[in-house]
């Protein structure tokens, strides 16, 4: 199955546990309100940002387009890095609606092994680890992208597959904590190997779950969804 594929897979799945699916809409919806802003503001500031990024070209003939450019891309990479930490954040606040939903997917997937849980100061510490890491990952990355996209004629094109790719990867990497935790692959980088035994379904399911997460209305239908379908993306990659 592809990771497309899981993802509808997912949606039957969810959409029939109605009460589960209606729970897991309220984190989403909180945290969608604070983003929103967060993104307008970023907007707000992108063409100030813009002029800080290029002091270089004042006196320029073309100052005034290269800045509206670098202002457009300053908005999508906000949107980009706004997505991930959203993503994250919605995760942390709704713990244990999207536990109980993946729990559910794994029972009626088949049998697993499940690793001791944490407690819950150690699951408040590693969630705060766990943001951190988000934020150093892709901070530097939206920087890497927002050079590439200043490239000329080619830039923005490949800065925006480049965002695509990271932004889906690094969902992928969310969207798969809570079965893989169960499996005792409670790292970053543990799940990043899990992920590793096969990216094309990986890709497959986090690209298109990243672009409808940037929906800000269809977020709220896409994280129980995208719970359930990372369940099954884990089960998958656990049995390589």
């Amino acid at each position: 199955m592809s990771g497309l594929g899981l993802l509808v897979t997912g949606a039957g799945l969810v959409l029939r546990r109605a009460r589960l699916f209606g729970l897991g809409l309220i984190p989403p919806l909180i945290t969608t309100v604070l983003f929103l802003v967060l993104f307008a503001t970023a907007s707000f500031l992108s063409q100030r940002i813009a002029v800080w990024l290029t002091p270089f070209a004042e006196g320029w003939p073309g100052v005034a387009t290269l800045r509206a450019f670098v202002a457009i891309l300053v908005v999508a990479l906000s949107g980009v890095l706004l997505v991930l930490l959203f993503t994250a954040t919605t995760l942390a606040l709704g713990a244990p609606l999207y536990d109980r939903i993946s729990e559910e997917i794994d029972a009626h997937a088949g049998s697993y092994a499940s690793a001791p849980g944490e407690g819950l100061l150690q699951a408040l510490w590693s969630t705060l680890v766990h943001l951190v890491k988000v934020v150093a990952i892709s901070l530097p990355v939206g920087a890497l992208m927002l050079l590439v996209g200043l490239i000329p004629g080619v830039g923005g094109f490949f800065a925006a597959v480049g965002s695509a790719l990271f932004g889906g990867w690094m969902i992928a990497l969310e969207m798969t904590g809570s079965a893989a935790g169960r499996r005792g692959l409670r790292g970053l980088a543990e799940r990043h190997r899990l992920l590793c035994r096969d990216p094309w379904p990986v890709l497959g399911f986090g690209v298109p779950t990243f672009l409808l997460l940037s929906v800000p209305l269809l977020s709220l239908l896409v994280f129980p969804i995208a719970t359930a379908a990372g369940t099954l993306l884990t089960r998958r990659l656990a049995a390589r």
